[in-house]
């Protein structure tokens, strides 16, 4: 049995542009269609119209006619709804899976850039407390008036403080 190739596959869709096109020829056959069944429709209510029932009150026949067209009424709204609906079809195919990996990629340089800040943040915020304490500790050490410390200078190997620390982990 031969194959169909006039027939679209989600690998038609999957091409750049191929749900744009898919869209545009099926919102073209669905407005031709519609089109078709609206004339049809005004067609049949006239006629629907024009027959007339003994003891018809007045737009009896009219109302008559529109409760009997109603489904044929629904089928072209329903094609005008079908429509707008394979309109959307490449805008959504666009929204999420050409511009979300974007949009994705574009929040994750964000954040890591964030990251970024905050740590840099972080690590200046850290400095400043230890150039707090480096100046604490030093007034500390320092002599009082009466040539004594307030207190000892604790280091293991001299001068080393808190600071220099902090800078051989930066």
């Amino acid at each position: 049995m031969p194959e169909n190739n006039n027939r679209w596959t989600s690998d038609h869709l999957m091409k750049p542009g191929g749900t744009a096109l898919y869209a545009a020829q099926q919102r073209e056959r669905l407005r031709q269609m519609a089109d078709q069944v609206q004339a049809l429709l005004n067609e049949y209510r006239a006629d629907l119209e024009n027959i007339e029932i003994e003891g018809d009150k007045p737009f009896a026949a009219r109302i008559r006619a529109y409760l009997a067209s109603r489904p044929l009424a629904k089928l072209e709204s329903d094609l005008r709804d079908a429509v707008n609906h394979a309109g959307k079809l490449d805008a959504e195919f666009q929204k999420r899976y050409v511009e979300l990996p974007k949009k994705r990629e574009a929040n994750a340089e964000k954040r890591e850039l964030e990251k970024a800040r905050k740590k840099g943040l972080s690590t200046a915020r850290a400095v400043n407390t230890a150039g707090q304490l480096n100046g604490l500790t030093s007034a500390l050490a320092e002599p009082t008036g009466d040539g004594k410390a307030v207190a000892k200078k604790t280091g293991t190997d001299g001068d080393h403080t808190f600071l220099d620390f902090l800078e051989k982990r930066a």
